[in-house]
């Protein structure tokens, strides 16, 4: 295990099941601004207990803003994070009218789209990937199916089983051997659905590839431009920017054809992560209290 994956896959899942379901009920009968003005206690509270992300967000936010990080920076990150993990109670009950979800479409993908192949959407641990899976018509209403790790978010996704069976079956367990994993990602896609990947993090065992972001070099998982690349399939990068009323996602093709010939595979595969991680760190520089990786992303020590 690399690690920087043992950082992340070690913490502990936040919150009980009891908080989750309170604050489920919150967004249903009290509404985003009530919610979010709960969190400010949460936000100091994870503030102070939480060293190894603490630590983590201060050591990100010195890159990204250019100057050194104070505690106040630290906290407005750990409060976005909590309105936005808050957010996905909203999704989760349905009540997407209350969140604005404006999308910024690469006129490219209008003729990717129009081809009728499903494909790829790479997101990241930036703003919300629920907000990412209300495709509205400027996206044709297409289904996405998203590739997590289920176990560490165990609480979470068993209150979205209960609540949400049907959004809770379109997730696709990443802790699954490799076989079986690939032949899930080629039924969803045979059967018309788009998957999703958050391709910002690894984890113990995936292949690599480096790639300098914001002025150091960090590694990227390169299995989803593998799977890509032996399905043939389009690949999509979706950014969630942070707004004043909800989330802007910008949708960007990176590969509208995904296919290469084995000799010239290794450069094909740099060259889509080159693509990726050049737009990802753009859109983080421009909506910087939204990217979460609360660990030791580029390994520092």
């Amino acid at each position: 295990m690399s690690d920087t994956a043992a950082q992340w896959q070690a913490r502990p899942e936040a919150g009980t099941r009891a908080g989750l379901r309170f604050l489920l009920w919150v967004a249903r009968h009290l509404g985003r601004r009530v919610l979010h003005g709960l969190l400010a206690p949460v936000s100091v509270y994870f503030f102070l207990v939480r060293g190894p992300e603490r630590r983590a967000s201060y050591h990100y936010l010195n890159r990204v803003l250019a100057r050194r990080a104070r505690a106040g920076d630290v906290l407005k990150h750990f409060h976005t994070f909590a309105k936005v993990t808050a957010d996905r109670f909203f999704f989760l009950a349905g009540q997407t009218r209350k969140i604005e979800v404006r999308f910024v479409v690469d006129p490219a993908l209008q003729e990717v789209l129009a081809e009728g192949r499903p494909g790829i959407f790479l997101a990241a641990h930036f703003g919300s990937f629920e907000a990412a899976r209300v495709m509205g018509p400027e996206l044709g209403g297409i289904r996405l199916r998203i590739v997590l790790d289920k176990a560490l978010n165990q609480r979470f996704m068993h209150m979205m089983a209960e609540v949400e069976p049907e959004l809770a079956s379109l997730i696709i367990d990443s802790e699954q051997d490799a076989v079986a994993l690939g032949l899930n990602i080629r039924d969803a896609l045979n059967s018309g659905d788009w998957v999703g990947f958050l391709a910002d993090r690894h984890r113990s065992g995936d292949r690599t590839l480096a790639h300098d972001f914001l002025g150091h070099e960090a590694h990227f998982p390169s299995g989803p431009y593998i799977i890509a690349n032996l399905l043939k399939t389009p690949v999509i990068g979706a950014f969630c920017r942070l707004t004043e009323r909800g989330y802007e996602v910008h949708c960007e093709v990176i590969s509208a054809h995904t296919h290469f010939p084995r000799s010239q595979r290794q450069q094909a595969l740099a060259g889509l992560l080159d693509a990726y991680v050049t737009r990802l760190e753009c859109h983080v520089r421009a909506s910087p209290w939204g990217w979460f990786n609360f660990y030791d992303f580029w390994n520092s020590r």
